[in-house]
């Protein structure tokens, strides 16, 4: 005998079928979030020990270049260069014609001369009440006033030599002899050779995470001298980068060798010698997260691609990066980018590989 199913029931079994079909197609948050791999930047703990001994190629430059000038104007009497030659400091190179400043000299030089006679025939007539004592203050101030005079001329006499200030290469001559010139026209452009200036390119790497106690010697080497070595001492330092190499400039100084012409534009081999260390720790300074309570610490990455929280101490920064003085060890596989987002346990992958 048939028997005939109750609608009610047949529904029941409708709705527990598509429950099991729904639970079966769709994972959890849970799940989602356990099966997620966040992009990010991957960046490892740097010990500054591991960078060795660099070379670099070098260039030599000038000190500083100027353009010397006269202070005061005139027709061009002398000048005595030779383009290219190296000119020994307080040499003079240039003099204008100065007889109308030998002339100025002379007159406030009389000038001086005369009423300090008038004051002293005042002084002595001052004291029988002969002259009036507005009078004998009158020639005093004019005395004073005519010493100025004076000295202003006997100055203007002296600006009429032009010489070096410092031990200097003539780069180019600005103007012809016999010319009239004006006060601050430039008549000779020279580059300061007193020392020889060498620059190199350092990678920010390097410069970041190397200390001058860490440099044992920085050495120069040029071609032209071969088995000669000089002893180079630090100078200064960009503080921006080059944009497309992310280098940054240093310059180095050493003693001008005798005999031996070292002028700007010369290619020189450098070599950044450094002590044996264990070196300090370094990270990018994105990858430093804080916590609730203000304390530092990043993300490491495990080798199942897993992130683990990881407190750190921090010490001293370029801006770009940053020493780590607890909690991490060289090597370490980091989050330097992208760490806003994640939990423990989080699966992450390089977006830089992708």
């Amino acid at each position: 005998m048939k028997q005939s199913v109750s609608p009610r029931l047949s529904l029941a079994f409708l709705v527990a079928a598509v429950t099991i079909l729904v639970g079966c197609s769709e994972s959890t948050p849970e799940q989602q979030k356990a099966e997620r791999q966040w992009p990010v930047k991957v960046a490892s703990v740097v010990n500054s020990g591991e960078i060795k001994d660099r070379q670099f190629a070098g260039r030599v430059k000038a000190v500083q270049s100027v353009d010397l000038s006269f202070q005061v104007g005139g027709k061009l009497a002398k000048l005595s260069i030779r383009e290219g030659e190296i000119i020994p400091k307080g040499t003079l190179i240039a003099e204008l014609d100065d007889r109308d400043y030998q002339r100025r000299v002379k007159e406030a030089r009389v000038n001086v001369e005369l009423l300090e006679k008038t004051l002293s025939r005042q002084s002595s007539l001052a004291g029988s009440k002969v002259i009036s004592q507005q009078q004998l203050d009158e020639t005093k101030s004019n005395f004073d006033l005519a010493k100025v005079t004076l000295d202003r001329a006997e100055q203007d006499l002296a600006y009429t030599q032009l010489r070096v200030p410092f031990d200097a290469l003539a780069t180019r001559q600005l103007v012809e002899n016999y010319t009239n010139v004006q006060s601050g026209q430039a008549i000779v452009r020279l580059q300061n050779i007193s020392e020889v200036r060498i620059q190199i390119s350092v990678p920010e790497k390097m410069l970041a995470t190397v200390h001058e106690e860490q440099v044992s010697s920085v050495i120069a080497t040029f071609e032209f001298l071969p088995g000669k070595e000089f002893k180079l001492e630090y100078r200064e330092h960009q503080a921006e980068a080059d944009s497309v190499t992310q280098t940054y400039v240093v310059e180095l100084g050493m003693p001008r060798p005798e005999n031996v012409q070292i002028l700007p534009g010369m290619t020189a081999r450098v070599n950044v010698k450094l002590k044996g260390s264990s070196g300090d720790l370094w990270i990018p300074l994105s990858a430093v997260q804080s916590g609730p309570e203000g304390k530092p610490y990043v993300w490491q990455i495990s080798a199942d691609q897993s992130v683990v929280k990881v407190p750190v101490a921090l010490g001293r920064t370029d801006g770009k990066s940053v020493q780590i003085t607890e909690g991490l060890s060289p090597a370490m596989k980091l989050v330097a980018a992208g760490g806003q987002h994640l939990y423990e346990g989080a699966t992450v992958r390089n977006y830089a590989q992708h």
